[in-house]
């Protein structure tokens, strides 16, 4: 007896197959981008993104059954979603403010260290360079790749300088056009368009959802000093996942939590590109904290805005799958009819 053959029709991708586009993508992006590093490092990024991770989002949508672009997200955004959408911007606000929270901890613990004979671990646990946490997670894949592949020596780049220097205009304009522009549309179509929407349907909308955000996680630059640090930076991108996950099942389109997504990186580097200029509390300000009336505003607006979409996306999800049901009924009655 033969075993029957796979619907066509079928969720793409599975879990497996999710975690294997992840990773391909990280590769793509960290050799295209080695390939270009002579053109600078934050091009070398920005290259690396379009093509290696817009390639691997590019293979994994045609394995997507029909109706394909309705499944990848590929329509309108429906413009009354968008105020709950911006309402949820100040979330890299909270997500800025737990780091400060873990900086403190780290530094307490430094002390500690310092204290019982180790001069040298304070220095190393305080040493770290926030402008660099901020940059995309391309730029450390990028070093790794070309530290295996000894081209650091030949291009001249120098690896270990900060990948956006504030004070210089066109340094700020690369990195606007790759962190706000480029990142957000690419790392969407893969993660929020083509991997979500076969999870989501294969696993149900909170757990798709869940392990979509832990494998966008993976490519999220952490800070490595300090284990509280490191913690908190992956409990901020986790919850930050699932917020552009709900958002676009809400939307139902990608343009959702591509909106969100280049909101989060330009507030980002709005603030990095005031340092020294503006000092914002809890933003460019080393040892700082968001003051308390922003820090509770923030809370107020990311509580509504994240009650008001998740509503929507339990009824958008349940729409969508009503839909998805149909339209495989269909073909699969006329085979039996034919049969």
């Amino acid at each position: 007896m033969t075993s029957p053959e796979p619907d066509p029709r079928a969720p793409y991708p599975d879990l497996r197959g999710a975690f294997m586009l992840t990773v391909l993508a990280m590769l793509a992006a960290a050799f295209t981008g080695v390939a270009f590093i002579d053109f600078g490092l934050l091009a070398a990024v920005g290259i690396g993104q379009a093509i290696g991770v817009g390639a691997v989002a590019t293979m994994g949508a045609q394995r997507v059954a029909e109706p394909q672009a309705e499944r990848l997200g590929l329509r309108a955004l429906d413009w009354k979603m968008v105020p709950a959408i911006l309402c949820l911007t100040p979330a890299i606000l909270l997500a800025s403010e737990l780091d400060n929270i873990a900086a403190d901890w780290s530094g307490a613990t430094a002390v500690v260290e310092t204290s019982s004979g180790d001069e040298g671990a304070a220095v190393q646990e305080n040493g770290f360079d926030d402008s660099v946490v901020d940059a995309d997670s391309t730029e450390q894949a990028i070093e790794s790749a070309t530290d295996a592949l000894d081209e650091g020596s030949d291009s001249g780049i120098d690896l270990d300088s900060p990948l956006i220097d504030p004070s210089d205009p066109l340094s700020l304009l690369s990195a606007f056009i790759v962190m706000v522009g480029i990142s957000p549309v690419v790392e969407e179509f893969l993660f929020r368009g083509v991997i979500q929407q076969g999870l989501v349907q294969r696993m149900g909308m909170l757990r798709g959802i869940t392990m979509v955000a832990l494998l966008w996680t993976l490519l999220r630059p952490a800070p490595i000093a300090g284990v509280s640090r490191f913690l908190a930076a992956a409990a901020a991108s986790f919850a930050l996942g699932c917020a552009l996950g709900l958002v676009r099942v809400a939307t139902r389109s990608i343009l959702g939590s591509i909106l969100l997504a280049s909101s989060w990186a330009a507030i980002g580097l709005t603030a990095i590109s005031l340092e020294g200029r503006l000092p914002l509390p809890g933003m460019n300000v080393e040892g700082t904290h968001l003051p308390w009336s922003v820090t509770i505003a923030c809370l107020a607006l990311v509580g509504w805005a994240g009650r008001e979409i998740y509503l929507e996306a339990g009824k958008a999800f349940e729409l969508d799958r009503t839909s998805m049901q149909k339209s495989m009924q269909k073909p699969r009655d006329a085979r039996e009819s034919d049969t």
